[in-house]
């Protein structure tokens, strides 16, 4: 019984202590996924006060590649919501301004928009900054390392630049429908802005990040505790001399890069001291990357012969990644200033720290660029080439900048061969050896029909492919670009991704230019410019990306292969000409544009003559136009006249009458595509004078002066629709 007792007490004990315990685990497990476990800023996507931040996942063999996928898919997620917002702020303009056009104010807005949506994300992206990744040290995925990389943009960054776009097209009146003076077209955009900016902006569609399958997401900072001081990035507590006295103006620094960062005050005091932070350090990072990037264009065009524009774009991701490492551990002040109720954050850092640390990358560039070499060679082993071609590509731009500001070539053991050997030549050995083993086949879409302000009726599927010795093997998650071999034009998708099959598919969305021998070509390959800026230091790679292409051809008529017919009846005083005027001129001016012009005796093998002029003088054409499909593209039918002018002869010069006569001309001419039966061109004439002695020669005068009227306009209609 005693027993039994104690057995009691024990388990009551034990009943009456587990659900403090089990709370005590709930509240564990919940600080740990608010203080260590995944970043809010992963799972909720979206726009949030003065900032747009976003997050990008990637994957790679080395921390460093992994970064830079991450990197560049937190930009794409920035990208998207940047089109989205400046497609807004484009319909409230649109709006404000009190914009009419056929399609109405949201017809202009989107053609406007799809004008500038490009441009205007380009300008802004420069502003993103990368501003940490998670997990600090990545996270294993059997031989590959994740991240998730936060991109962050300023809102006032992308206003300012959508405002200086706008106000310079709305002044240079490239707007559609926009008749505003300046003054009110600027206070329209301003009032448009102020609407955009009142909704939030454009959202994001809510997703959460699958951390296993590695989705993408945007992001948003949401609010935390408060605390004094908020620190990220390795910030930590600095000490500035007394910043504060100058504010709200940047402290005099010569020989720094400053940053200054002004918040609104707000409850939550930990998002305020981030924001400022994020804004300090961007200024900062601005300024290095237009430093390091002037340093490298100097250096570019004294010793090269190529434009130094190519260059520095070609390095961005190396002044990108500089800038973030700089950075790492830079310390940061903050100061409230209940005055004027904003949240300040200031940093610095000397310009020779800068140079010290830039140096010190480019005496490094062989360790790097044996990280990128090794990268390459674990890609190339897995198939999965394009990656390769990456890591081999970047490893070769760390050696390229390195041998041109340092002004000597570099050289060791990259391969673990124990020979020390020039690095820049066997990153050039690699990209040729892989390039030559890559090639364009086409799926589908050659060979198509066209019509010129039509899309292409099947989109042009390509397929990269490396051929190892025979055994070819799709090259998956390749950029490749189209573009229309001149004089060809078109509206295309000018960038394509492959996919697990190495298939990559291009939209025609209009033929907007025709060859005139008929034969049009678009070129689908490896985007070769990004290499031909190097075409000094990798010779042998250049070569080979510019034979990485396949050109797909369509037929759309241009004037050599066009076939003409023209039907023409003339009179003179009621008399039909045996040689009309107005056609001879015609038919000049047709063979001069290298026309062929059908023969009249193949063309009434088709269609009698009665039949020809009974369509010429009624515009009942259909029966012709049919009759004619088989012998020719296009149809010149029409009838033209001179008669005596109303009220008979009189003076020219006033003073009575005269033995000079006067001739009217009229006349009706079309131009007709025989495959669709539009009119593509036309003329109408009434009243062209004409005055002779004698009423027949008149009347000459007067077709004279009307062909020349009329032949210009045919022919003016038929090269624009044929163009």
């Amino acid at each position: 019984m005693k027993k039994l007792i104690g057995f009691i007490a024990i388990l009551t004990a034990v009943l009456m202590i587990l659900p403090q315990d089990t709370q005590a685990q709930k509240k564990k497990k919940k600080d740990k996924d608010k203080k260590g476990g995944i970043p809010e800023w992963i799972s909720k996507p979206g726009i949030y006060d003065d900032f747009i931040v976003a997050a990008g996942i990637g994957e790679g063999l080395t921390e460093q590649v992994a970064k830079s996928e991450a990197d560049q898919s937190a930009r794409k997620r920035i990208a998207e919501v940047v089109e989205s917002n400046v497609k807004s702020m484009t319909t409230n303009f649109m709006e404000e301004a009190s914009t009419t056009t056929d399609q109405g104010s949201s017809g202009a807005a989107q053609a406007y928009f799809q004008e500038i949506t490009q441009t205007m994300t380009n300008i802004t992206l420069v502003n993103v900054v990368i501003e940490e990744y998670y997990p600090p040290k990545g996270e294993k995925s059997g031989k590959k390392i994740k991240f998730y990389a936060k991109a962050v943009l300023k809102k006032a960054d992308l206003e300012k630049a959508f405002k200086n776009r706008v106000t310079e097209d709305a002044a240079a009146n490239k707007i559609k429908g926009v008749k505003l003076s300046a003054d009110k077209a600027v206070a329209a955009l301003d009032k448009a802005i102020a609407n955009w900016n009142n909704t939030g902006g454009a959202m994001m569609e809510d997703e959460t990040v699958d951390m296993d399958a590695g989705k993408e997401t945007a992001t948003v900072i949401e609010d935390k505790p408060t605390v004094d001081v908020v620190s990220s990035g390795g910030s930590q507590g600095a000490s500035y001399g007394d910043w504060k006295k100058g504010l709200p103006n940047m402290p005099k620094r010569d020989g720094y890069y400053q940053g200054l960062g002004a918040i609104p005050v707000t409850n939550n005091q930990s998002a305020d001291a981030q924001k400022a932070e994020q804004e300090a350090r961007a200024m900062v990072i601005r300024a290095i990357r237009s430093e390091i990037t002037s340093k490298v264009t100097n250096v570019i065009e004294e010793t090269t012969k190529n434009g130094a524009t190519d260059y520095a774009e070609s390095f961005n991701s190396m002044t990108e990644s500089f800038s973030q490492e700089t950075l790492k551990n830079l310390k940061v002040e903050f100061y409230i200033d209940k005055k004027s109720k904003k949240h300040y954050a200031y940093c610095e850092i000397s310009i020779a720290e800068v140079e010290r640390q830039f140096a010190e990358r480019l005496k490094k560039a062989i360790n790097v660029a044996k990280t990128y070499y090794q990268a390459a060679k674990a890609a190339e082993a897995s198939g999965d080439y394009y990656l390769a071609l990456t890591q081999y590509f970047e490893g070769a731009k760390e050696i390229v900048i390195a041998e041109l500001i340092n002004k000597e070539p570099i050289e060791g053991d990259i391969d673990g061969s124990g020979k020390s050997v020039s690095i820049k030549a066997t990153f050039d050995t690699q990209l040729k050896n892989l390039l030559g083993k890559m090639r364009i086949d086409i799926v589908s879409g050659d060979g198509q029909k066209g019509n010129k302000n039509e899309p292409l009726a099947q989109p042009l599927v390509a397929k990269l492919v490396y051929d190892k010795s025979g055994s070819v093997m799709p090259v998956k998650n390749a950029n490749l670009v189209a573009a229309a071999v001149a004089p060809t034009g078109v509206k295309i998708d000018d960038v394509s991704k492959t996919d697990g099959s190495g298939n990559a598919s291009f939209t025609v969305h209009s033929v907007d230019n025709v060859n005139p021998s008929g034969t049009n070509k678009i070129r689908v390959g490896l985007n070769a410019k990004e290499f031909e800026a190097f075409a000094q230091q990798l010779p042998g790679a250049v070569e080979k990306a510019k034979l990485v292409f396949k050109d797909f051809s369509f037929s759309a008529r241009g004037s050599a292969l066009t076939r003409i017919v023209i039907l023409l009846f003339e009179e003179n005083m009621g008399k039909e000409q045996s040689v009309s005027i107005v056609e001879g001129d015609i038919v000049k001016q047709l063979v001069s544009n290298k026309f062929k012009v059908i023969d009249k005796n193949e063309v009434y093998k088709a269609v009698s003559k009665e039949q020809a002029k009974a369509s010429a003088e009624s515009s009942a054409d259909d029966v012709v136009s049919n009759a004619l499909k088989a012998v020719a593209d296009i149809l010149i039918i029409g009838s033209v006249k001179a008669v005596e002018s109303e009220g008979g002869s009189s003076n020219p010069y006033g003073g009575g009458t005269s033995n000079r006569k006067s001739a009217w001309a009229s006349g009706s001419v079309r131009c007709i595509d025989l495959e669709n039966g539009k009119i593509i061109a036309n003329s109408e004439k009434q009243g062209v004078k004409g005055i002779q002695l004698s009423l027949e020669k008149a009347g000459i005068i007067a077709l004279q002066a009307l062909s020349k009227e009329t032949s210009k306009e045919i022919l003016d209609g038929l090269n624009q629709a044929l163009k």
